[in-house]
């Protein structure tokens, strides 16, 4: 479920509270619009920044490994739909962050942008605020954390930490910043109510809509959790392919959730989504 790679990453959500609830109602608009047939495919138009209506989203990032700022962006924003919302973020490193607090240098703290560029006079503290953290970790540091559902140590998301490989980092970004469930099956994955996940029992699926316009394959894909020789899965899956299944040749955001990735996004920074 988890492979052995060389970097880990631990995901913290600061201030980011996803809403309680969502209705049937929001899922029916989000996938009942007409997207254009390639709008799922990484390297769509980049959604346009306004500084006079749009709020930033900031991540804070403590390095500990030899990859510099850059690489650690590019591993971010390389997929859709964060490549087309790339402008829409940037980011702070942590131990400069403390720095320039410390010598009250508040109103310009040190920032990049979404390729690791300095950003010329750095930006207020105020700016971006409910920004997450991403702490990179070398392999042979070897942390894990205790699930505390369960009672056994495990190294995958709890909460708001996460302890990841490099192979599934936008695994974990999906579940710390869009509240993403696991797909892959296995009796440890998420078990919650998801935009992702849909009851096995449901008269129609929440995404049928994008089956329709053939977004997403025409069937019914279960997420197996086999207990003592017997399925006792509850969930079904959008596709066996997205980052939130944790396969190794996993290669994209589902439609699904990417349309989840948006709306957060959207409700951080007040861009209109494309379903509106």
């Amino acid at each position: 479920m988890f492979t052995s790679i060389r970097i880990f990453l631990v995901i913290t959500i600061l201030l980011l509270s996803l809403p309680s609830e969502q209705t049937l109602a929001q899922y029916n608009g989000r996938y009942a619009s007409r997207y254009p047939e390639d709008f799922f495919n990484p390297g769509g138009t980049e959604v346009n920044f306004n500084p006079s209506i749009h709020q930033k989203i900031g991540i804070l990032i403590q390095n500990r490994t030899r990859l510099s700022l850059s690489e650690i962006a590019h591993m971010i924003f390389k997929t859709a739909p964060l490549d087309r919302y790339k402008r829409f973020f940037y980011l702070r490193i942590e131990e400069e962050f403390r720095e320039d607090i410390a010598n009250n240098t508040i109103l310009s703290t040190r920032a990049y942008d979404y390729s690791g560029r300095a950003i010329p006079r750095g930006l207020p503290l105020s700016e971006g605020q409910g920004s997450f953290n991403l702490v990179f970790l070398r392999f042979s540091l070897r942390e894990v954390i205790r699930c505390s559902c369960k009672g056994v140590t495990i190294q995958t998301n709890q909460g708001n930490f996460a302890y990841v490989g490099e192979d599934s980092i936008l695994h974990e970004v999906g579940h710390a910043f869009a509240g993403l469930a696991d797909e892959y099956s296995d009796p440890r994955a998420s078990d919650f109510t998801a935009v992702n996940l849909e009851d096995r029992h449901a008269h129609k699926l929440k995404w049928s809509g994008l089956i329709e316009k053939g977004f997403l394959p025409n069937r019914k894909i279960e997420r197996r959790e086999i207990v003592g020789g017997i399925d006792r899965g509850r969930f079904l899956i959008p596709s066996n392919n997205c980052y939130m299944n944790n396969h190794q040749n996993d290669d994209r955001y589902c439609p699904v959730c990417q349309l989840a990735i948006i709306s957060r996004i959207s409700q951080l920074s007040g861009v209109t989504p494309p379903w509106q």
